[in-house]
């Protein structure tokens, strides 16, 4: 299929020319497991609609797009700037026939699509799917060196970026020319990785941007490279695998040793990002689901988080994060590396549990089943292992977070819970005064629930622990933190 793409403030005019059938929108974008419907964005079109995504038309065809998303998932036209991510804007026929798109700008347009005349091509969906379009009169294309590159109308500091590749390169070993793409924006969305390339959106006051690029580009091999063996997309459906835990988790814990080695955080900093994760595998979530649980409903649960979430289930990430570090640890005590888990499977390509647990079995490390136990015995694991000490345990506590004055999450059988609190109660005095909450014995709270007042007596319970504090040296922290010595600790937000 050929597309031309006239881009407009907030919409994209398109003429596809393909063959005379059916076209598909795809209803999500790899990378991101939620199921986004982006075909709603699709405001005028020649055909007959099918399905919600589906499409008959002529060999040639026009159809109008919304595009104002600042999220780099999907796209976004405006009268000096452009990104689009294929999936979101384009539809599909044949998956295996080559696509290509002409972009109507005269301004400077960076994509890894091959350049083809006045078009930018690939040899198939897929492959155009994972290829972003980025264009504006002030796009800049930075080069990092002989094979990396930034493309942005920001700045960015390019010395952190060549120090990130040039440390994960030592595993990576790539062999083709990459390119970030690169925007602040008012809104933090992150990041989202391609095969080629990565498209990372942050909002003006983030600050640490390392180990968000560093997790990034370490999806250049894990995820793009070493993909579970489950993981076949289909454009329009839920795809599922319990290895989420590895793909993104793992390469989580490998972006925080790239930039550790990197020199780009402090070694406590580094620590403390660790006990961040661990601090979230404290919670009644984690003693009900596993990382492999975790990782099969992330459609429903971790994209679609609500105030619920640490009570009803776990973070793929945080206890990825978590089972790396612990593999790492136990890897150092025979003189070993996490690295090598991935240079053994680096010419792999797709893999399952058992081709993991193979190898990480081989290099000594025989606990990988902890990823289909509740996610809290890598915690207890972890706790045991390095004496981290959960400073906050059985001292008094309501067991809130507060936004504010707004409850936002009320943890499972604590105080709060069986005194009815709910979240989104509105806290409008604390012993009939307008003051801070701070955890006494007991208090009576007037709170504004759904727009009727009620009065609630809280008493103070024991704490389960959720406040971390570590404490690491010797041939640990000297291989992970490049220190004799190192601590941090983490305080929660649970009062």
């Amino acid at each position: 299929m050929i597309f031309t793409v006239k881009p407009r403030n907030r919409y994209l005019e398109i003429l596809a020319e393909g063959k005379e059938g059916v076209i598909t929108f795809p209803t999500y974008v790899p990378g991101s497991y939620v199921i986004r419907d982006l075909e709603r964005n699709v405001v005028e079109i020649e055909g007959f609609r099918i399905s919600k995504n589906k499409f008959y038309v002529k060999d040639k065809f026009k159809y109008l797009y919304y595009a104002s998303s600042k999220d780099q998932r999907e796209a976004i036209s405006t009268n000096d700037y452009l990104f689009i991510n294929p999936p979101a804007v384009f539809p599909f026929q044949d998956l295996h026939e080559k696509y290509c798109v002409k972009v109507l700008v005269h301004w400077n347009v960076v994509t890894t699509l091959k350049k083809e005349g006045d078009y930018y091509c690939a040899e198939n969906y897929h492959e155009f799917a994972d290829s972003p379009i980025e264009a504006s009169p002030y796009l800049r294309e930075l080069i990092i060196d002989d094979y990396h590159s930034v493309s942005t109308i920001d700045e960015i500091d390019e010395e952190m970026i060549r120090k990130i590749v040039m440390e994960a390169d030592k595993v990576i070993k790539p062999s083709n020319k990459y390119v970030f793409h690169f925007r602040r924006s008012d809104k933090n969305y992150g990041g989202i990785e391609h095969k080629n390339s990565s498209a990372i959106v942050v909002s003006w006051d983030r600050k640490e941007l390392a180990v968000l690029f560093a997790h990034e580009y370490f999806h250049r091999l894990n995820v793009k490279v070493l993909i579970p063996k489950d993981l076949e997309h289909n454009y329009e459906r839920e795809v599922y695998t319990d290895l989420l835990w590895f793909a993104e988790g793992f390469t989580d814990y490998m972006a925080l040793l790239i930039t550790l080695r990197s020199n780009l955080i402090k070694p406590n900093e580094g620590l403390k990002k660790i006990l961040n994760s661990l601090h979230n595998l404290t919670f009644p979530g984690s003693k009900r689901v596993s990382l492999s649980e975790a990782s099969k409903t992330a459609w429903i649960k971790y994209y679609k988080q609500d105030e619920n979430f640490l009570n009803s289930s776990v973070s793929y990430y945080d206890g990825g994060l978590a089972l790396g570090f612990y593999t790492d640890l136990k890897l150092i005590e025979r003189g070993k590396r996490i690295d090598e888990v991935f240079i053994s499977l680096r010419d792999k390509g797709k893999y399952t549990f058992e081709d993991l647990d193979r190898i990480l079995t081989n290099l000594g490390f025989d606990e990988l089943y902890l990823a289909y136990r509740p996610a809290y015995e890598i915690f207890k694991a972890l706790r045991d292992y390095i004496h981290l000490e959960v400073f906050d345990k059985d001292k008094p506590y309501y067991g809130i977070i507060l936004d504010g004055n707004k409850v936002r999450f009320v943890e499972d059988d604590s105080p709060a819970d069986f005194a009815g609190l709910m979240p989104d109660d509105q806290i409008i005095s604390i012993d009939n005064t307008a003051k801070p909450l701070e955890v006494r014995e007991s208090v009576i709270l007037h709170v504004l629930r759904e727009g009727r007042l009620k009065e609630i007596t809280l008493r103070a319970g024991k704490s389960p622990g959720h406040s971390l504090r570590a404490k690491l040296d010797g041939k640990i922290a000297k291989a992970i933190f490049n220190s004799d010595i190192i601590e941090a600790e983490y305080v929660t937000n649970v009062i």
